[in-house]
């Protein structure tokens, strides 16, 4: 069972990634070991020397592995958990159904006004929030809410891999 407390189109319960719309659904996806990851972190495959492992972790800001955007963690993984050091540990994770899906974020970076909306922008190094100031392939911003919340789409993977 996961440990998520905030629920679905809850915008102002969370301060991190949250979906937005009924374009996600919930799955349960292998995990990489002893990473702690913050609940509504955006997640990624686990890509190794240019290899997937079978795993997934939080994405990096840079994609510097390649990896693309799978979802966002519905659950804390923290290092007092029983399976902390357990590969392939399943934890639950929102997963868009389409490329339109829509996540509430939060602002870390940058100052962000309505005419921010649609600009393509990087996702900040702590990985639960966005950096409106700067320019990069992540996420869309799709709408304004306040100074601190808007809306975004995330980039998906448009490529194949054999």
């Amino acid at each position: 069972m996961w440990k998520a407390v905030t629920g679905l189109n809850k915008p102002n319960e969370t301060t991190n990634f949250l979906p937005a719309d009924d374009k996600w659904e919930m799955k349960k996806l292998p995990f990489v070991a002893s990473t702690a990851i913050a609940e509504w972190a955006v997640i990624a495959p686990e890509i190794s020397w240019n290899t997937t492992t079978g795993n997934v972790t939080v994405l990096t800001t840079e994609n510097a592995n390649w990896a693309d955007f799978l979802g966002i963690l519905a659950e804390p993984i923290t290092a007092t958990d029983d399976d902390y050091a357990t590969a392939g540990k399943l934890k639950s994770i929102w997963v868009p159904k389409t490329p339109m899906a829509e996540a509430y974020f939060t602002v870390w970076a940058g100052t962000f006004t309505a005419v921010d909306v649609f600009k393509t922008v990087e996702i900040h190094s702590d990985n639960v929030s966005l950096a409106v100031d700067t320019a990069g392939k992540w996420a869309r911003i799709m709408e304004y809410i306040s100074s601190t919340r808007g809306k975004c789409r995330f980039s998906l993977p448009e490529t194949e891999t054999a």
